[in-house]
């Protein structure tokens, strides 16, 4: 029998006004509700709002909360990489939770230790089927498009029952809500901060693969995704380390083989 390990929820925020910190406040509470062991942890990356920082403070303290903040404004990876060392040194599964995540559900967290590979073991990383507000499926795994020669959320915009989405899937996963095995952090690592605003969640999957690993979609997890609802309002920044992670991806993934890692239905 597999250990099941405490966890530590990990969730990146960048606030810049009120509607924004409400939608964090909605994913801190639901999880709150729907998971009241887990260890939770916001860190903030240089929120421009800091007198909303405050209040979100605040809030923390009051619903048991933990939070750290990074000194300058650092992009994805850096910042939940500061969630992922923590849960490292304490031997400690990680949960990445984007902040417009909202949990309706609940058994999510258990249903993501629970979940075995195609062999039986563990599983390195576990991700969920993510819902838009209106229901439609958002995410149901990754894979690679030959029609756009691009990576995908498999079902997108399909209805949350599927048959199809609903049966469990070797694939990459995104890391709007993803388990990490502290196991998986111990022999892969952390997330490859040159990645500041996208593909950091699919370079790490093709690394567990690449290490002998598995990461598998659990149709049984299901929470609500506001997708790109703060990376969506993209400045000349953001816009710029668009540009660079895939630049980034392109380099490190585009000679590589990757039929390996077609979705495989458990």
């Amino acid at each position: 029998m597999s250990l099941i390990r405490p966890t530590l929820c990990v969730i990146p925020a960048f606030v810049r006004n009120e509607e924004e910190l409400d939608v964090l406040l909605r994913c801190l509470v639901s999880l709150r509700t729907t998971a009241p062991d887990a260890d939770v942890l916001v860190v903030d990356d240089a929120s421009p709002a800091t007198e909303l920082v405050a209040g979100l403070e605040a809030v923390c303290d009051e619903l048991g909360v933990a939070i750290a903040s990074n000194d300058e404004n650092s992009g994805f990876s850096a910042t939940v990489n500061a969630g992922i060392e923590l849960a490292l040194y304490t031997e400690r599964d990680a949960i990445l939770v984007n902040a417009d995540i909202e949990f309706t559900r609940p058994s999510w967290l258990e249903r993501m230790q629970a979940r075995q590979d195609t062999e039986g073991r563990p599983a390195a990383v576990v991700g969920a089927r993510l819902l838009y507000p209106n229901g439609l499926i958002q995410h149901a795994g990754i894979f690679l498009s030959p029609l756009h020669r691009d990576w995908l959320h498999r079902f997108q915009y399909g209805p949350a029952d599927l048959p199809e989405a609903l049966r469990p899937t070797r694939c990459p996963v995104t890391a709007a809500l993803q388990l990490i095995r502290y196991e998986t952090l111990e022999q892969v690592g952390l997330y490859d901060e040159a990645y500041k605003m996208c593909f950091e969640d699919l370079d790490y999957c093709l690394r567990v693969f690449d290490a002998g690993l598995e990461c598998i979609y659990e149709p049984t997890v299901v929470a609500t995704h506001r997708e790109k609802y703060f990376r969506g309002k993209a400045d000349d920044k953001i816009k710029r380390w668009t540009r660079e992670s895939t630049a980034r991806m392109l380099s490190r993934w585009g000679r590589t083989d990757l039929s390996q890692w077609v979705p495989e239905v458990l």
